[in-house]
């Protein structure tokens, strides 16, 4: 029998892979909408990029054809990932790593656009919001992370129960826009933020480790094998209580559990193992208060 880590495991390089395309997807984004309106990212990335803004055009320094935000951007995450090393685990170090080097990279090939490719303002920063969130959210999906702010919201949603990697996003966020504000436009900073909410609410949806689901399992079996292959493989508990059909009046077993999305996929198949004719029902992004680990 297989558990949860060993599903996870399973296409090992398809999920280094999926780092690789939310990397590209996130740069694109990046560049191609908000960097070209003079908007500003969150997390590191919006540090870096104040940055180099200050440096640039406050300083007026001339960085040639380097840039400086993408260096920024690999250099503060440097001493974040001593902290997911410590923390976290090897495989989240590796493919953060592979993440933020291809980051790096990507920033530093796909060019900013003279001339935005929307002119209006709020929807190249929904469209924005939509790419990097969905580029970011595919990297914690794939069990990695864009490092900084994600870096420690992985450990912090570890920590909490309550917790996800798009609220510290927005909590540090109105910290750095409010930088922004004394430094530059005060409507840029508007927009930012407009951004910043926006990216969060779908890496918190692409990111299904952190949905959970409540999953109503109904079986003619006596349902002890589907209970146990959740305690084993989903390391989650079940609860078990005796039915009667309404329609065909019969006894049915009912088993009740609660888990995340990304488990919910495996349950699908280990119920479809021991009984193919179970009928479950999920029910996504439901309140939990109690003893309930995140397995991120």
């Amino acid at each position: 029998m297989k558990n949860v880590e060993e599903y996870m495991q399973e296409n090992r390089w398809m999920r280094y892979f999926m780092c690789v395309v939310g990397a590209l997807i996130y740069s694109f984004g990046m560049n191609t909408f908000v960097s070209s309106m003079g908007f500003y990212a969150s997390g590191i990335m919006g540090i870096s990029q104040i940055t180099q803004s200050v440096l640039v055009d406050k300083l007026q320094i001339d960085p040639g054809n380097i840039n400086i935000s993408a260096v920024l951007y690999f250099l503060l995450n440097l001493p974040l990932f001593i902290l997911a090393m410590k923390s976290i685990g090897k495989r989240f170090l590796i493919k953060t790593g592979i993440n933020v080097i291809c980051v790096t990279l990507f920033l530093s090939i796909i060019p900013v656009p003279k001339t935005p490719i929307i002119e209006d303002r709020l929807t190249c920063t929904l469209i924005g919001g939509i790419i990097c969130g969905a580029g970011g959210g595919l990297t914690l999906q794939a069990g990695g992370s864009g490092g900084g702010l994600d870096i420690l919201g992985v450990y912090l949603a570890k920590k909490s129960k309550g917790f996800s990697v798009g609220k510290l996003s927005m909590l540090i966020n109105a910290v750095i826009y409010g930088v922004c504000i004394f430094l530059f436009d005060v409507s840029v900073a508007v927009y930012c933020i407009i951004y910043a909410v926006f990216s969060a609410m779908i890496v918190d949806k692409v990111h299904t480790q952190s949905i959970t689901v409540q999953a109503m399992i109904f079986t003619k079996t006596d349902g002890k094998q589907i209970c146990d292959r959740i305690i084993r493989e989903l390391n989650r508990s079940a609860t078990i209580w005796d039915g009667v059909g309404g329609y065909t009046e019969k006894d049915v077993t009912i088993i009740y559990s609660v888990l995340s999305k990304y488990e919910a996929t495996i349950l699908r198949r280990l119920v479809r193992e021991e009984d193919e004719h179970a009928f479950v029902v999920f029910n996504e992004g439901c309140r939990i208060s109690g003893n309930f680990q995140k397995h991120l």
